[in-house]
């Protein structure tokens, strides 16, 4: 019988060998900036809505303060640009503090966790959602719920800008005039297909390990699971909201 022949791996697998050594650096890291992208893409979102919020708060107070003669002055201290860095200070505020409840957790995130999930009962699928459906805390209800909000929106941004950057690079004659944008429309679209595959579902099951992690720890408190989080919660969710409505997800479609 002909001996076998040794086969070495090519130049290609090696490289992926030494990358695959490194997931789980890069893999956390590229799941909070997933979320981070998204929760900043929010914050951008209600931007708009914080300064009108400021600007009718700045009506009442001027029309208070203008039936006195020793507040008179008081009228014109806030103008359009305070209003303006007033908003945008508010929301990145909100934006950091979303971040570090939503999107931080995501580094203990660790490439073996979805082996161990084999030996581990506690932290599969299925057991976390029966935990939910057993012990519906808000940080259980809430928490995967916005990651994965904040991972649409995020993925939503990169998809964004991989079609401005391949527009602009097609316009150079690589293509038909005619053909650019949809060429960019369907790159895009599956940029966010691929990182909603790799990073996506990682996101939102980290998510749901930590809420369920810390609303166990909470169980043995006096406090109790229900108020595990809570603050968190409360302030992610109108952020969440504000990209799954102003994030125009069908816009490579048209």
């Amino acid at each position: 019988m002909p001996r076998a022949r040794a086969t070495t791996p090519s130049g290609l697998s090696r490289v992926s060998q030494v990358v695959g050594a490194f997931r789980w650096a890069f893999m956390p890291l590229g799941l909070i900036a997933l979320v981070a992208v998204g929760v900043h893409a929010a914050a951008d979102a209600v931007d708009d809505r914080l300064r009108w919020g400021i600007e009718q708060f700045d009506a009442v107070a001027d029309t208070f303060f203008a039936r006195f003669e020793l507040t008179r002055a008081w009228v014109d201290v806030v103008g359009s640009v305070e209003r303006t860095h007033a908003a945008r200070g508010l929301a990145f505020i909100w934006e950091l503090v979303v971040d570090a409840a939503v999107a931080l957790p995501a580094l203990g995130y660790f490439e073996k966790a979805e082996r161990d999930t084999l030996l581990n009962p506690r932290q599969t699928w299925r057991a976390l959602l029966r935990r939910v459906r057993e012990q519906p805390t808000p940080m259980r209800l809430i928490r995967p719920v916005v990651a994965a909000v904040f991972a649409l929106a995020g993925a939503y941004a990169v998809a964004r800008m991989v079609e401005g950057a391949l527009f602009v690079a097609l316009n150079a004659g690589v293509v038909a005039d005619g053909l650019n944008g949809p060429v960019a429309r369907i790159c895009a679209a599956s940029t966010m297909v691929v990182v909603l595959y790799s990073l996506g579902w990682r996101a939102v099951l980290r998510s749901l390990q930590h809420a369920d992690e810390v609303c166990l720890d909470h169980h043995q408190r006096r406090a109790g699971p229900w108020l595990a989080g809570l603050w968190g919660s409360a302030l992610a969710l109108p952020l969440a909201l504000a990209a799954l409505l102003d994030t125009p997800f069908w816009s490579f479609f048209r």
